[in-house]
C-alpha cells in the first residue's frame, strides 16, 4: 500500500474537525471522575507520553482537578497534595 493510500484510509476514519472540536458531555459520579483524574495522572507519567495530545490531557486534568474541588469531591489541600506527588514523579506540568 502506498503512503497516499495510507493517508486516505486514515482520513476516512478520522472524524471531521466540526465533530472533533465540539464539546461532548459525559455524566459520571464524583468517585468515577476522581478515578479518571488519578488514572490520567498515572498515564501522564509514562515517558513516551509527549507532544500535543499530552498538552491537551494536562489541561483536562488540571480543569478536572479544579472541578473535583468545586464539587467537594476533593479538598483544595488534597488536590495540592496530588499535584505535588505528580511533580515529584516527573510530571512537572501538572503542578499549578
Amino acid at each position: 500500500m502506498s503512503e497516499s493510500e495510507d493517508d486516505e484510509i486514515i482520513k476516512s476514519h478520522v472524524a471531521s474537525d466540526r465533530i472533533l472540536l465540539r464539546p461532548h458531555a459525559v455524566e459520571a459520579s464524583g468517585l468515577l471522575w476522581m478515578a479518571i483524574h488519578g488514572n490520567l495522572c498515572l498515564a501522564l507519567r509514562h515517558p513516551s507520553n509527549v507532544g500535543e495530545s499530552r498538552d491537551l490531557v494536562v489541561d483536562f486534568v488540571k480543569r478536572l482537578g479544579r472541578l473535583l474541588v468545586e464539587w467537594s469531591v476533593l479538598t483544595e489541600e488534597q488536590l495540592r497534595y496530588t499535584e505535588r506527588v505528580e511533580v515529584e514523579e516527573g510530571s512537572t506540568d501538572i503542578g499549578s
